[in-house]
């Protein structure tokens, strides 16, 4: 999955991760996101990539299935807690569950990338408390020609984009959400409609 804000190290192992316009795509989905999230919120951020959200968060937990962008955030943010955790194919590790419940479970740009949309739901619903909530965000499917000539031209992620197992729709996010025990309780588009958020809660 690509790093996942505007704060990527110039000239370095990342560059593969970035297109000249990844990083206004990254601060758009934040823009949609960051209102369903308060500053009080426990929060976990699954597919977290590079991102300057343990500054802005007291209690954040960090997690991607990439060594270097761990180490690299671990190096910036030496107080937040980080940790490996492919959430399709693994169970959460100790560093996880230790801290739940979580108020929110941000999946910012994952859930496309996943075999099981479900199963990686149904992972994070489990460690939700009381009354929280996924704020997740993916691509919509009318926007797969502009993703894959993006990535082609050098304006996004080429490597996102060759990692993509399937763009969903609203009605395919809904199923999932569906199946994992979940509700959508917020829904919108951004990005002149090529990409979704939705907001869900356990049923």
């Amino acid at each position: 999955m690509e790093p996942a804000d505007d704060a990527a190290p110039g000239g370095s192992s990342f560059a593969p991760y970035f297109g000249l316009l990844t990083r206004r795509v990254q601060r758009a989905r934040l823009a949609a996101a960051l209102p369903h999230v308060s500053p009080k919120d426990r929060l976990l951020d699954l597919g977290c990539g590079l991102t300057d959200l343990p500054a802005r968060f007291p209690s954040y937990v960090g997690c991607d299935r990439n060594p270097l962008v761990l180490s690299e955030m671990r190096r910036r943010h030496p107080a937040a807690v980080f940790t490996a955790w492919d959430v399709d194919s693994e169970e959460p590790p100790p560093e996880v569950v230790g801290r739940a419940p979580y108020d929110v479970v941000l999946m910012l740009a994952i859930l496309e990338h996943l075999p099981s949309p479900v199963r990686a739901l149904s992972r994070a619903a489990a460690l939700l408390a009381p009354g929280g909530r996924v704020v997740a965000t993916t691509p919509h499917p009318l926007g797969r020609l502009a993703l894959e000539a993006g990535a082609r031209l050098g304006l996004l992620s080429r490597h996102a984009d060759e990692e993509h197992e399937k763009l969903l729709d609203r009605a395919a996010l809904e199923c999932a959400a569906k199946g994992a025990g979940l509700e959508r309780t917020s829904y919108s588009r951004f990005l002149a409609g090529l990409n979704q958020l939705t907001v869900l809660t356990r049923r």
